[in-house]
C-alpha cells in the first residue's frame, strides 16, 4: 500500500512493479461523472485536474436529529415542589385538583408555600434554607413579612435562639414593628402521657367488671407517677358495674391527690347520656353519678343541672347539688380533668405526624361534646401532610353537619400549609397573637 504528501512519496518497505496510467474506459450508459478529485487514477499525482467544490455547499449528508439539551454535571436539579393542595385532599379521600407546580392561591409568593410544604414533609433544613435566601435577596411583595415570620418560627423550631434574636433586631428595622419573642420551651409535656407511654392507659370495649384488671393498672401507676392519661375514645359501651368501677377509681386517686387527664371522654358521656333518660328507672344509679361526676370534671355546669333534675324527677328525690360532686372543694389537690378543659378548646401538642386516628378520634369526640370546635394549637410545632389530610377529611365532615371550627395559635408554618390544603376553607384560622 503506499502514503501520499503533499511533498513528494513516502517510500514504503515493500517494492511494488511501477503503475502505469491505464486509459478510462467510457461507461455505456450516460450517467454524471463523480466530482473531480485530486487523483484522476489509482496512485496518480496529477492534482492539475483537481477543482475545489464551492464552499457553500456542504457535502451530502442525511439531516440527524437534533441532540437532546444536556444540563451541566455540576448542577443539580432541584425537585418540583409538592403540590400540598393535591397530596392533602388525597389523603382526604377527597377529589382535589391533579398535582402541579401551578402559582400559589391568593398571589402569595412562591417560596412561601414552598417552605411550608418542605417543613410539613419534615426537610426542615431546606425550608430553612430557602426562606433566608428569599427574605434577604428575593422581591417578596406583600408575602414579605409573612416570609419573615415563617423563619422565626423556623429558628424556633431548631432552637436556634442566637439566630432568632440577630433576626429580630433585622425585622425591627424594615417593618418597623415589634417582632415576635423567643417561647422558651423547658416546659415538654410528659412522654409516660403520649398514646402508648407508661403513664397512659386506654379503655377499650365495654365499660364493664372485665374492665377491673386495667382500672387496677392505673391504680398501680398511681404510686410511681403524679399525672396520669385515661382514654376513653375507644369504648363501646357501658354497664352500671364499669361505671361504679370506674368512678371509685378516679375517686380514689382523687383522695391520693393524684391528676387524671381525660382524652375521648365525650364518647364516654355518649353513652351515659343515652342511659340516662328522664323516666328510665332501670338505669342503675353508678351510671347517673358517673355522669353527674363528669359534668362537674368538664365544668358543664349547664348539662349538670340539667340531668340532675331528670334524675330528681326519675327517681323522685331531691337533686344533687353542683357543689356536692367530687372535686368541687379540692383545691390542694389535682382533680380528675380533660386536656382540653381550660376554655373548652381542644388542645393540641407537639409535632402532629402520621395521621392518626386517635387525633381524629379526639376531633369528633370533641366536636359531639361541643357547640363549637375550637382547636387550640399554640403549643403544636410542626403538622405533617398526612396529618393535614386526615384532619382536612374530618373538619369538612363536621362543617357540612353544621359544626363551626376555628383553629387557633397556629404558628405562620401550620397556618400556610392549613392554607394550602384547602383546611382554612372549612375551619378559621386564627394566628397566633
Amino acid at each position: 500500500m503506499a502514503f501520499f504528501s503533499l511533498f513528494g512519496r513516502k517510500k514504503t518497505d515493500s517494492k511494488k512493479a511501477p503503475i502505469t496510467r491505464q486509459p478510462v474506459k467510457p461507461s455505456p450508459e450516460k450517467s454524471t461523472p463523480p466530482a473531480a478529485g485530486p487523483q484522476t487514477g489509482e496512485d496518480s499525482l496529477d492534482f492539475s485536474a483537481y477543482v475545489p467544490p464551492p464552499l457553500s455547499v456542504p457535502p451530502p449528508a442525511s439531516p440527524a436529529p437534533a441532540p437532546a439539551p444536556q444540563s451541566d454535571s455540576r448542577e443539580v436539579l432541584a425537585a418540583p415542589p409538592l403540590d400540598a393542595s393535591a397530596l392533602a385532599s388525597a389523603l382526604a379521600g377527597q377529589p382535589g385538583p391533579a398535582p402541579s407546580t401551578s402559582a400559589p392561591p391568593e398571589d402569595v409568593a412562591p417560596v412561601i408555600v414552598d417552605a411550608a410544604t418542605l417543613f410539613a414533609d419534615g426537610r426542615v433544613e431546606e425550608a430553612l434554607s430557602a426562606l433566608s435566601r428569599s427574605v434577604r435577596g428575593a422581591e417578596l411583595g406583600d408575602s414579605a413579612q409573612q416570609a419573615w415570620l415563617m423563619l422565626f418560627d423556623l429558628h424556633q423550631h431548631l432552637g436556634m435562639k442566637r439566630e432568632f434574636e440577630a433576626l429580630a433586631l433585622e425585622f425591627v428595622v424594615k417593618f418597623e414593628r415589634s417582632p415576635p419573642t423567643w417561647i422558651e420551651s423547658d416546659e415538654r409535656r410528659d412522654p409516660a402521657l403520649d398514646t402508648g407511654g407508661i403513664a397512659y392507659f386506654a379503655l377499650g370495649g365495654k365499660l364493664t367488671d372485665a374492665s377491673a384488671p386495667e382500672l387496677e393498672k392505673l391504680r398501680t401507676a398511681a404510686s410511681a407517677h403524679q399525672t396520669l392519661r385515661v382514654d376513653c375514645g375507644r369504648l363501646e359501651g357501658v354497664d352500671a358495674t364499669g361505671c361504679r368501677l370506674f368512678r371509685e377509681t378516679l375517686l380514689a386517686l382523687r383522695e391520693a391527690g393524684k391528676e387524671v387527664l381525660l382524652t375521648g371522654e365525650a364518647r364516654l358521656i355518649q353513652f351515659l347520656e343515652e342511659a340516662c333518660q328522664p323516666g328510665k328507672k332501670e338505669t342503675d344509679n353508678a351510671v347517673w353519678a358517673l355522669l353527674l361526676d363528669l359534668y362537674r370534671i368538664l365544668g358543664s355546669k349547664d348539662k349538670f343541672e340539667e340531668t340532675a333534675v331528670n334524675y330528681a324527677v326519675t327517681f323522685e328525690v331531691s337533686p344533687p347539688s353542683w357543689e356536692s360532686q367530687p372535686g368541687a372543694e379540692a383545691k390542694g389537690s389535682a382533680v380528675p380533668q380533660p386536656v382540653e378543659v381550660a376554655d373548652q378548646a381542644l388542645m393540641l401538642t407537639g409535632e402532629l405526624s402520621g395521621a392518626s386516628e386517635a387525633l381524629a378520634q379526639q376531633l369528633q369526640d370533641w366536636a359531639g361534646a361541643n357547640k363549637m370546635l375550637v382547636i387550640d394549637m399554640s403549643r403544636a410545632t410542626r403538622v405533617d401532610l398526612a396529618t393535614a389530610g386526615a384532619m382536612l377529611k374530618v373538619l369538612s365532615a363536621l362543617q357540612e353537619s353544621g359544626v363551626t371550627i376555628q383553629v387557633r395559635g397556629a404558628n405562620e408554618l401550620i397556618r400556610v400549609l392549613f392554607g394550602v390544603t384547602g383546611l382554612s376553607k372549612v375551619a378559621r384560622v386564627i394566628p397566633r397573637k
